[in-house]
């Protein structure tokens, strides 16, 4: 008997709080607040800036050759490719 008491207790609560005004709600943290779309700031447009466009100054490299550390077998495939 106290088992159904107390359900129909705990559903009243639960009618009771459904009820309520959202004032109440957002007391009770049962309802989110929105944000107010007329106090939002608007954000300047995205601008590139003037010298967007220049790459950094790189000074020329002495390129070696790429056979240095190939074996002579690889180096003569090479020359015969390289040949034809």
């Amino acid at each position: 008997m106290k088992k159904i008491v107390n359900l129909a207790v705990a559903a009243a609560l639960v009618c009771g709080l459904c009820a309520c005004s959202t004032a109440t709600k957002e007391k009770l943290g049962l309802a989110k607040k929105a944000p107010n779309e007329f106090m939002v700031t608007p954000r300047p447009p995205l601008s590139l800036p003037p010298e967007y466009d220049l790459r950094p100054v790189v000074e020329p490299q002495v390129q070696e050759s790429g056979n240095v550390h190939l074996s002579e077998a690889e180096q003569s495939l090479l020359s015969k490719v390289a040949n034809n």
